[in-house]
Order: C-alpha cells, then sequence, then structure tokens
C-alpha cells in the first residue's frame, strides 16, 4: 500500500479515538447516532479512492441503494408471504368448521323429519283417542308428559337446525372473504417478486459494469486491504463500545459444536489466498441461493446491521469475552443492533449485496479483532 493510504488510514484511526469521538455513558439514541455517523464516513470517504476509482465508487453508491432497495422488497415479501400463511391457517379452519356443520346440519335434519313423523301419529283425533282409551291414571299422566317433552324436544331441535343453518351461512361468508384477501395477496406477491427479479436484474448489470473496469492486481490489493481496513475500523469502534456484560465463557465451551450459519458449500475457505495470492481470506465464503435463511451460530447481541462497503447488508453478533461473529453479503436483515439472537434464530437472507458475483453468505469469527477459522468452530 503506498504511503498516503496508509498516512490516511493511521489519521482516520487516530480520529476515532480522539477524546471529541468518545462519549461518556451515551444513551441509546445517542450511541446508534454516532455509529450510523461513523459508518456513513466509511462508505463515504473520498480520500479511500484514488482518481481512477471515482467512477466505480459512484457506481458502488448505486449499487447500495440497489441492495438497499431489494432488502427492503425481501421483507415485504416476506411480510406477505406471512400473512399469506396465515389466511391459509383461517381457511382451512373455516373449511374444517363448515364440513363439521354440513354434517350437523344433516343429522339434524333427519331428528326433526323423526319428530314431525312421530308428531303425525300423536296428534289430533289419534291422539284424543288414545287418551280416551285409557283407563289407567299411570298411563295417561305419562301419555301427557311425554306429549309434552316431545313438544318441546321438537322446538328445541328446530331452533338447533335454524342456528346451523345460520353459522353454515356465516362460515361461508366468511370464507369466501378469506379467499378474497388470499387473492390478493398472492396478487401483491406476485408483483413484489417480480419487482424484486428486476431490482435484481439491475443489480447483475450494476456488478458487470464494475467487473468491466478491468482491475489490475495491484488496484485489486489495494481495493480488497481498502475494505479490510474499514471492517476493522468498525470492529474496533464496536469493540470500545462494548460494556462486554455478556460472558463469552459459553461461546468458547461452544468450540467445535457451533451450527453453520447457512447451508451450502464453502467457496473460499478461511486462509486461502487472493488478489494473486497476497491476501487471505478472514473467514469462509459460503455458496447458497437467495433468501436463504442464515442463522446467528450462537446467543448473543446485534451490535451492527447496515450496510458496510466491501461487505453489503453486514450483521455483527457480539457474543462476550470479544468474540464477534460477522454475516456479511445478505440480502436481507432481519435484526436490528440491540437485539437478542439465540442459536439457530434467523437473521438475515442469504444474497449478494455489496457486489459480489454469486449469492450466498460471508462468515467471520473474530476474538478481540483477530480472525478465527470458522471451521474449527462449528461443527460440520
Amino acid at each position: 500500500m503506498s504511503p498516503r493510504p496508509l498516512l490516511l488510514l493511521t489519521l482516520w484511526a487516530g480520529y476515532l479515538t480522539t477524546p471529541q469521538f468518545a462519549l461518556a455513558a451515551p444513551s441509546a439514541e445517542e450511541t446508534a447516532a454516532v455509529l450510523k455517523s461513523t459508518v456513513e464516513r466509511l462508505n463515504a470517504l473520498n480520500e479511500w479512492f484514488s482518481e481512477a476509482e471515482r467512477k466505480r465508487s459512484a457506481w458502488l453508491v448505486e449499487l447500495q441503494r440497489s441492495d438497499r432497495d431489494i432488502a427492503q422488497l425481501n421483507q415485504a415479501v416476506a411480510r406477505i408471504s406471512a400473512a399469506l400463511e396465515e389466511i391459509e391457517r383461517d381457511l382451512a379452519e373455516l373449511r374444517t368448521r363448515r364440513t363439521e356443520l354440513g354434517r350437523l346440519r344433516q343429522e339434524q335434519a333427519a331428528l326433526i323429519a323423526t319428530h314431525i313423523s312421530a308428531s303425525h301419529r300423536l296428534r289430533g283425533q289419534d291422539f284424543l283417542k288414545q287418551l280416551l282409551n285409557q283407563e289407567s291414571p299411570d298411563t295417561f299422566a305419562r301419555m301427557i308428559r311425554y306429549h309434552r317433552y316431545f313438544s318441546e324436544s321438537r322446538l328445541s331441535t328446530v331452533q338447533t337446525y335454524q342456528q346451523t343453518l345460520t353459522d353454515l351461512e356465516q362460515t361461508n361468508a366468511a370464507l369466501t372473504t378469506q379467499q378474497q384477501r388470499q387473492t390478493e395477496r398472492q396478487k401483491e406477491l406476485l408483483e413484489e417478486q417480480q419487482t424484486l427479479a428486476n431490482d435484481r436484474q439491475s443489480r447483475t448489470q450494476l456488478i458487470a459494469m464494475l467487473d468491466a473496469e478491468k482491475e489490475t492486481k495491484a488496484s485489486e490489493y489495494a481495493r480488497l486491504e481498502r475494505d479490510r481496513a474499514r471492517l476493522e475500523q468498525l470492529l474496533a469502534e464496536l469493540r470500545r463500545r462494548t460494556t462486554d456484560t455478556l460472558d463469552g465463557a459459553d461461546f468458547k465451551a461452544a468450540r467445535g459444536n457451533l451450527s453453520m450459519p447457512a447451508k451450502g458449500r464453502i467457496r473460499h475457505a478461511f486462509g486461502s489466498r487472493r488478489a494473486d495470492g497476497r491476501l487471505r481470506w478472514h473467514g469462509i465464503d459460503i455458496a447458497a441461493a437467495h433468501g436463504t435463511p442464515v442463522a446467528a451460530v450462537f446467543r448473543g447481541r446485534v451490535v451492527f446491521a447496515d450496510w458496510l462497503r466491501g461487505f453489503g447488508y453486514l450483521t455483527i453478533v457480539d457474543h462476550g469475552s470479544e468474540y464477534m461473529t460477522l454475516y456479511g453479503h445478505a440480502d436481507v436483515l432481519y435484526k436490528k443492533v440491540g437485539d437478542w439472537v439465540e442459536a439457530g434464530e434467523r437473521i438475515a437472507g442469504a444474497g449478494n449485496s455489496g457486489g459480489n458475483k454469486e449469492p450466498g453468505i460471508y462468515f467471520e469469527i473474530r476474538r478481540a479483532g483477530a480472525p478465527l477459522d470458522p471451521i474449527s468452530w462449528v461443527n460440520r
């Protein structure tokens, strides 16, 4: 790296640690505001770039906007999909209810028919003749009681049948309404998915434009070094801000038993060479389709969830004792700063934000800022 970028990095690191940058017992809002300002500076400082990279920098700004739009669309798709699942559950319950009401209706109709038939035999002159022919007072009393009970039972049966018909009508109306909601939601989902596909195509074109600007090995090395330096400065700032209320002993004890953050093959392993062999990967690059769930590998607190140049949408989880895990190049983030997450809880969706050619997720484990080989921590 030339002396000028090194000098700029030194000055920037010094600025981050000056007294005016420090906060005494800041509020959550103040902390979030200062951190946002820090990230904006890391993303936008022109001093990071040479004149030859101005055009590429402008395209990266467009790429950030595209990544943001895609993330918002992914969130909208997730909300609509969840609403559709709820509607489907309601429809299933209504269909079950309608089936049960139909069965009750048939049973009650048969019972009413039986009552009517029996009533026909006991009414009018037939019933009167039977009463007059009785010589036993006990038999006479039983017949009177039976006739009264039978009449009451018949009335109750008819009322129940009427209520069943009302319930069935209401259920059919509710079913029609839910089906209309389902149709509307499905239409919204298709529209959002089409917009998402169009935006992804635009992003692909932007990445192609970036790739068309042929980089020499030296310029690729310099760019990757700047990306690394941004991340290092961000991690240093996060470590400085952390209250370290978390105990990292459990995280350390879980070494070798953590789950992979996403399902997929490893495209680039920790320590493998890049930039013509002058740099090495500090994490693992996992191939995964757009939207593949990305899960936290262990319980912790989200300390960063935003877009960082070179890493796209990035989530950083603090696990205590200066252990942190990083999940980069996501297409959508589901957690915000301050959220607590559990092992296996979805925190993002895989993607290729930040300019990656292929979708997936970039995963790092850090201890006091130093990168650790994730493969020695996960149970594959």
